[in-house]
């Protein structure tokens, strides 16, 4: 299987204030190839209920930033983690939430931001980066 070579994978989570505790984990990372963005996200379990996976793509940043805001509660805290992943598979169709969240380590960490209050203009400007910082040897 083919791989990709240093792709940036921007990790958010959202801390839900009240419940103390990672209320969603979404993984967003930009196909360079199909020039869309790939979200691999799942809402975490609680005693009750298993938490829901999801994969969705997006061709603009609007539509992304839209929808990140939305499933996550704006009023709660945010952490950002950016990483290098040397290893995704060569087609987006199989990089999974799963492949993602197992190889999310500190050896691939580039930086983090934790429990921050949410601003759109930093998000956006955190998911424009993802679109304009890459390589050209993959």
């Amino acid at each position: 299987m083919q791989v990709i070579t240093d792709c940036l994978v921007l990790m958010i989570e959202e801390y839900d204030i009240d419940n103390v505790r990672t209320d969603n984990t979404v993984y967003v990372l930009y196909d360079q190839k199909d020039e869309h963005y790939i979200i691999r996200g799942k809402r975490n379990d609680t005693k009750n209920i298993k938490g829901c996976g999801f994969s969705f793509n997006c061709t603009n940043i609007k539509s992304l930033e839209y929808f990140i805001s939305f499933i996550m509660c704006k009023k709660n805290l945010w952490s950002f983690t950016l990483y290098n992943y040397d290893n995704l598979p060569y087609r987006s169709e199989n990089i999974t939430y799963d492949y993602l969240s197992d190889n999310a380590s500190t050896e691939y960490e580039i930086s983090g931001y934790d429990k921050l209050i949410y601003n759109k203009k930093d998000l956006v400007k955190n998911l424009k980066m993802l679109k304009n910082v890459f390589n050209n040897y993959n």
